[in-house]
């Protein structure tokens, strides 16, 4: 999807640019049978909502995993092609899907999965030991992710506007809420979640939008609120993308605001948020983590001469996997060779920096 050419094999044009930034706005960063916003450099993805691996995707396949195929690679390649042509072809926004053949829509809880594609993964064994129609094993798929908009009504059209906005973010299953703004006038984030979405719209712009060329650096305020029925929240995280003098992408990870009185070490890695979940039992508490968070955050690295984007990731504390909660019901082990918990998370759509605007 990614490749540096068009669909005749030519190097990607301006005119091409713009026809895709016209036509694709939206991407999906997540459904049952992988999530495409990062892999881990080898071996198996730690703590995802979904674990397919290098190996399962080659024995299927007969490819590899290679980080040009990813979205969060993409949207930051995209920055070099917005300097370069003055167009970007993956300005992509957010949402996910299930991608199931059972006629379940947002049906997405891990405490209640019956696989997605009906004999192929509709039953306990086949869950565990079986393949869904030859092209992933049972056990590494998962429930699949939701879509979230954030429109003005709840109307097709307002609807649509807003996807076409691309003020929208993806969760992995759970319905986390979760709100992003960023301009180079916006000021600390209001410790009152209406003024800060106020104040978001005013001096900045949305998840989705682009801050135009600015003197100083930008400011982002982030709010996330936990799924009602679901598990507290561990933090928020801004993703930084930028390129180098080759057009080479590269991110950074910042803890924005987080649960608890954890402290960042020497090294700025803030520790884990802990675990409560009983894997004898497939129960988890609310004891750790945060209903609500809240923060601010100015890019000390700005540089107004350079293309940038940003965008947040929510994570909640652990939870149980469904194939734990399939073992605990059925009386049976473990499955050894995939998470027995997982942290589900959001993504929000980016927020672009150009200082070509």
């Amino acid at each position: 999807m990614f490749e540096p050419l068009d669909n005749s094999g030519q190097p990607i044009t301006a005119d091409y640019a713009r026809l895709r930034s016209h036509f694709e706005r939206l991407i999906e960063m997540m459904q049952i049978k992988v999530i495409r916003r990062c892999i881990a450099s080898s071996g198996r993805p730690t703590n995802l909502p979904v674990s397919r691996t290098p190996t399962a995707l080659g024995l299927f396949s007969g490819r590899d995993f290679k980080k040009e195929y990813f979205v969060r690679w993409a949207v930051t390649k995209g920055l070099d092609y917005q300097a370069k042509l003055g167009t970007n072809p993956y300005q992509f926004g957010f949402i996910g899907g299930t991608d199931n053949h059972n006629g379940l829509p947002s049906d997405v809880a891990e405490d209640d999965y019956i696989g997605s594609h009906g004999p192929a993964d509709g039953t306990l064994q086949a869950r565990r030991e079986g393949e869904i129609d030859g092209w992933i094993k049972a056990k590494e798929s998962n429930p699949g992710s939701l879509s979230a908009v954030w429109a003005t009504r709840n109307t097709r059209a307002a609807v649509w506007d807003a996807m076409a906005a691309r003020e929208t973010f993806v969760t992995s299953g759970t319905r986390i809420k979760v709100r992003f703004f960023g301009g180079a006038d916006l000021g600390p984030a209001s410790t009152n979640p209406r003024e800060l979405v106020e104040q978001g719209y005013r001096n900045g712009v949305p998840m989705g939008g682009t801050i135009g060329k600015a003197a100083k650096a930008p400011t982002f305020t982030v709010w996330a609120a936990k799924d009602p029925n679901g598990a507290n929240l561990d933090r928020i995280q801004i993703i930084k993308g930028m390129v180098d003098a080759n057009g080479e992408p590269n991110d950074k990870v910042i803890d924005v605001v987080w649960s608890g009185d954890r402290k960042p070490d020497a090294k700025g890695k803030l520790p884990p948020v802990g675990n409560t979940v009983d894997l004898k039992t497939a129960a988890y508490a609310n004891t750790i983590g945060s209903p609500e968070l809240m923060g601010t955050w100015t890019d000390p690295d700005f540089d107004p001469a350079s293309h940038a984007l940003y965008y947040v990731r929510v994570l909640e504390i652990p939870t149980p996997r469904w194939t734990t909660y399939d073992a605990v019901r059925n009386n049976l082990p473990l499955l050894e060779d995939v998470p027995a918990t997982v942290q589900e998370r959001a993504w929000s759509s980016p927020i672009w920096y150009t200082p070509q605007r």
